[in-house]
């Protein structure tokens, strides 16, 4: 028996003995010396507490893991990747991850069934450890949205650039950059070009209105910001980043779990009664499709769960739903298997508020995602509004989960990490430097074949 492990789980469920002090460093109860707080912070090998254990992993560090679950290994393996030269890559399903607690190496492999690790976390829990996901975010599985820094120069195209300040504008202000290879003085606006509003000013009211905030009352807070625009502009700047954004996290695909939730809510659309169908998924909380259909049970909802199989790259093992018709043809149109080689997929219906097999999740999403924004869905105009792809990036990429560990996003959960303080701009800003690169790619296919 791991004695240190016992204990950490006996201090995590006597309840507030943990405290996050920031992103990597935790504050711990001393279960033996009164008014004694212990100091731990995240290594690349596990945790660096202040107590007198010496050992890599004490009681306290133990606590904290079962806390964190699944975000602890996900951090370390992020970590390992940032640090570089702890993953060599063999073969395209095979990699050597260096060990951060002793001199030796593990193998993870790919044997077409999900990646495995020799290492004793996954051997013994059967965990995605952190060696695996250090190997995800090398391989590109896993994904990391850095923020706009260095704008290449309008001139000469060239990336050695510094930032001078910033160029006054009527409604605010554009970062101004000096090229030194070319001496020449530009403004980059990458994402919001041709906007007479400020970026901040407009990743502010589209995450206003995406947060709950009707447009009207999201043009009146900036206002009193010194931003003066019309309502009907926050309404046009939602929709126009709603769109760009899922464009973007289309080739993105996210490490979901095997467990699918779907069900409706009803919404109002130019006054008539609709359904928004979602699929959801159980571990991460990640809202993986959508659509919105005229009729509760008997509306063909197969483009959605084609399109769920297409963003998430698998089927799910299990599908969990209520008893509408219309999930069951779904499910067994797009998701049971054709032969034996395929992967099995169950269908869970026959749910049960107080059983095991319960749907409390999607009621909660929709209550939590949805009802509680029907100001910003009430003004919805088509069945395809933008405004609903601007509503599934706040809650899988922006807004913090309640129920996954330290309050991380669905995103992060699934392996896709965004960096800077405003995350909108960080993903609006990369969005626009995919299409650019595609862009660019298109137009050189064009001049190979026009050659």
């Amino acid at each position: 028996m791991n004695y240190r492990r016992e204990r950490g789980r006996a201090i995590l469920e006597m309840g507030e003995q943990v405290r996050r002090l920031d992103d990597s460093t935790y504050e711990v109860k001393s279960q033996t010396t009164p008014n004694t707080k212990y100091t731990l912070s995240r290594t690349a090998g596990g945790w660096d507490c202040s107590c007198p254990d010496t050992v890599q992993f004490c009681k306290h560090a133990y606590a904290l893991e079962r806390r964190l679950g699944p975000k602890a290994r996900a951090d370390r393996g992020l970590m390992m990747h940032e640090a570089g030269g702890q993953v060599e890559r063999i073969a395209p399903d095979h990699y050597l991850v260096k060990s951060q607690s002793a001199d030796r190496t593990y193998e993870v492999r790919d044997f077409g069934r999900g990646w495995m690790c020799s290492c004793p976390d996954h051997l013994h829990t059967i965990s995605v450890c952190k060696h695996i996901q250090a190997v995800q975010f090398k391989g590109g599985e896993r994904h990391i949205i850095q923020p706009h820094e260095n704008a290449r120069c309008k001139f000469c195209d060239s990336d050695d650039t510094i930032r001078k300040g910033t160029k006054k504008l009527k409604r605010g202000d554009v970062p101004k950059y000096r090229c030194r290879g070319c001496g020449k003085y530009f403004t980059d606006n990458l994402g919001f070009e041709g906007r007479r509003s400020a970026s901040e000013h407009i990743t502010l009211a589209v995450e206003m209105v995406y947060g709950g905030m009707s447009t009207r009352k999201a043009a009146g807070a900036l206002g009193r910001a010194g931003c003066v625009v019309s309502h009907m502009t926050v309404q046009r700047w939602a929709e126009r980043f709603g769109d760009i954004m899922e464009s973007y996290f289309d080739h993105i695909l996210p490490q979901v779990g095997e467990a699918w939730r779907t069900d409706e809510v009803y919404l109002r659309i130019r006054g008539d009664r609709k359904y928004l169908f979602a699929m959801l998924d159980a571990d991460t909380r990640y809202w993986i499709a959508k659509m919105v259909a005229t009729h509760k049970g008997t509306d063909d909802v197969r483009p959605m769960f084609r399109k769920a199989k297409e963003v998430a790259g698998k089927t799910p093992s299990t599908l969990i739903s209520d008893g509408a018709r219309n999930f069951a043809v779904a499910q067994k149109a797009e998701y049971a298997p054709r032969n034996f080689l395929w992967k099995d997929s169950v269908h869970e219906s026959h749910i049960r508020m107080d059983g095991d097999t319960n749907n409390n999740q999607m009621e909660s999403f929709n209550g939590n995602t949805i009802r509680h924004r029907e100001k910003v869905t009430r003004g919805l105009k088509n069945e395809d509004a933008a405004i609903l792809s601007g509503l599934q990036t706040y809650h899988n990429h922006i807004r913090q989960h309640l129920g996954l560990p330290e309050h991380s996003t669905p995103g992060e959960a699934a392996g896709i990490h965004i960096r800077g303080e405003d995350k909108l701009r960080t993903i609006i800003q990369a969005a626009a430097k995919e299409a650019a690169k595609r862009a660019a790619f298109d137009a050189r296919q064009d001049g190979t074949c026009t050659g």
